[in-house]
């Protein structure tokens, strides 16, 4: 501070030293009742640069902590979604459980087993729809093909907090359906055996639409038997049936090759069960009709009427149509060796038999517990014909089309059946035309699909082990850091922000000494008047 001379006037040293003090005064009680004003110790970076720089810094790191506190709850609301949907899925795996464990037992018949893999599938059909609808935000939660959901749970690159599901939950790859199917069924061959050339594999098996009080077949292992077969391509056979009324003197029927003069003729001898009536008999001709039990369509009227040209003595009669402009051999005979040959036969006589026509074999369809079960015939254009039974016919190089009357149908085509033989047995398995398809058929798949829903519901509580004990970690990093954002924001607001009682301690203490450096100066500016008197 300059010396005070008060002889020297032009210049008020006094004043002017109590000017700068006022100055001084002035400024720190503007600081302090800016600080007042504000609430903030540090208003522009010139009151403590170094302070600002660290408070940003912890400014940062806070509002930083309070995004991952944020982060971290929504995480685990979205998880808490997945965790619902895993729950589910682990109720209805122990349902499947069950029900398998009931199928594996042989209290269970064919129709109560097809009554549970129905139920089953739609269990495995609701499961998917469970990966496929658990979403948050569009995303799906229990699909592992979608990829890690990852988590900023920390407030700088890297801190993050990952979850994925290691193993897919869906009905396929867990083995709870057999596969995913949409427009049709399948007959998939499990085993040739040597009697067959080969079955065909993965052919579809359509729905026959006029096809009158069948359903389809429940999915499972069946078998085609061979009963009985033609000669050969070219010859067929006929199987006598020793219950109906036998022709006197007959001794047997036999098939052989059909001679077609003419395409006009309309008559073929087809695959099914006839009956034979004498219709009347002479030394010189026989006529007789033939009626076909199977097909009401047959000929036109379901029936053949003809006359034969046979001598008295004749040991064989063949059986002809001429019903068209020439005579076609329909490929049946009828032997009467060794009986006084066609005289011997008369009028009314009936028999019936079945035909198995040139290149088709009989074919019997069993379940997997071996029960044949009924089918209903049909033509090659797939309209339905007349009879049913546990047999059905195909043709040995093509196809063989048929269903079941009471629980199924079936209609698609196995081929080249041409080198079985009678006792010939083929083993497929049918799956359902269903987009979900299980087999319990028998004790053995039953038992197997048992272990398969065990496995799948050990992967399902796997999966919710992981995801609650994540929920868990991620509620103490939720409490971790919102300890630490409480720790910086106090940080921050020590040093950026003011002390109230101290600022206005300090803001009076100012006011006062603003008053006593204002009074001082009004002194120090009247102190030169003293040297007036030397004038006088």
């Amino acid at each position: 501070m300059a010396t005070v001379d008060v002889t020297r006037i032009a210049s008020n040293i006094q004043a002017l030293n109590a000017l700068n003090s006022l100055q001084g005064i002035n400024a720190k009680l503007a600081l302090h009742q800016q600080r007042l004003s504000t609430g903030k110790r540090i208003n522009s970076a010139s009151d403590d640069p170094a302070g600002l720089t660290i408070a940003t810094k912890m400014m940062a790191r806070s509002e930083g902590l309070k995004a991952s506190i944020d982060n971290i709850s929504d995480a685990k609301n979205m998880l808490s979604v997945a965790e619902g949907g895993l729950s589910t899925m682990t109720d209805i795996m122990i349902a499947m459980r069950t029900q398998a464990e009931k199928a594996a037992s042989d209290t269970l018949g064919t129709a109560e087993r097809a009554t549970i893999q129905t139920q089953l599938s739609s269990y495995a059909q609701q499961i998917q729809d469970l990966v496929d609808q658990t979403k948050w935000n569009g995303v799906k939660l229990l699909d592992n093909t979608t990829g890690a959901k990852v988590f900023q749970t920390g407030v700088d690159e890297g801190e993050t907090t990952s979850w994925s599901i290691p193993q897919a939950l869906v009905p396929g790859p867990t083995g709870l359906n057999l596969s995913k199917r949409v427009a049709s069924a399948t007959a998939t061959s499990v085993g040739t055996a040597a009697s067959f050339q080969t079955i065909a594999v993965g052919v579809p098996v359509q729905a026959v639409s006029t096809a009158v009080n069948l359903s389809e077949l429940s999915t499972g292992d069946y078998t085609l038997n061979v009963i009985d077969k033609a000669v050969s391509a070219t010859q067929g056979t006929t199987i006598l049936d020793m219950n109906s009324t036998l022709i006197g003197g007959m001794t047997s029927l036999t098939g052989y090759s059909m001679v077609t003069t003419s395409a006009t003729t309309t008559s073929t001898m087809t695959s099914g069960r006839y009956e034979l009536k004498i219709i009347s008999t002479s030394a010189l001709s026989t006529t007789y009709e033939l009626k076909n039990l199977t097909d009401t369509t047959w000929n036109g009227v379901g029936k053949l009427t003809a006359t034969t040209t046979v001598g008295a003595g004749a040991t064989t009669i063949n059986l002809t149509d001429a019903s068209g402009t020439a005579t076609r051999d329909l490929g049946v005979t009828l032997n009467l060796s060794g009986s006084g040959g066609a005289a011997s036969l008369s009028t009314g006589q009936v028999m019936s038999f079945e035909f198995i026509a040139q290149n088709q074999a009989k074919l019997e369809l069993r379940d997997s517990i071996g029960t044949a079960l009924n089918v209903s015939q049909y033509k090659f254009d797939a309209t339905t014909i007349a009879g049913s039974g546990t047999t059905g016919y195909a043709d040995t190089g093509a196809t063989w089309n048929s269903g079941r009357a009471i629980q199924a149908k079936l209609h698609g085509t196995f081929s080249n059946i041409t080198n079985s033989a009678n006792g010939g047995i083929q083993n497929f398995t049918y799956e359902k035309m269903s987009n979900y398809s299980v087999n319990v058929s028998n004790t053995s798949r039953a038992g197997a699909y048992l272990t398969t829903v065990t496995s799948a519901l050990d992967r399902v509580t796997s999966t919710l082990s992981d995801l609650g004990a994540l929920i868990s970690r991620l509620t103490y990093k939720e409490t971790q850091s919102a300890t630490a954002q409480v720790a910086v924001e106090g940080a921050y607001s020590r040093i950026m922000n003011a002390n109230m009682a101290e600022e206005q301690v300090n803001a009076s203490k100012y006011t006062i000494l603003q008053q006593t450096a204002t009074a001082m100066l009004a002194q120090a500016n009247a102190a030169p008047q003293s040297l007036l008197a030397l004038f006088r």
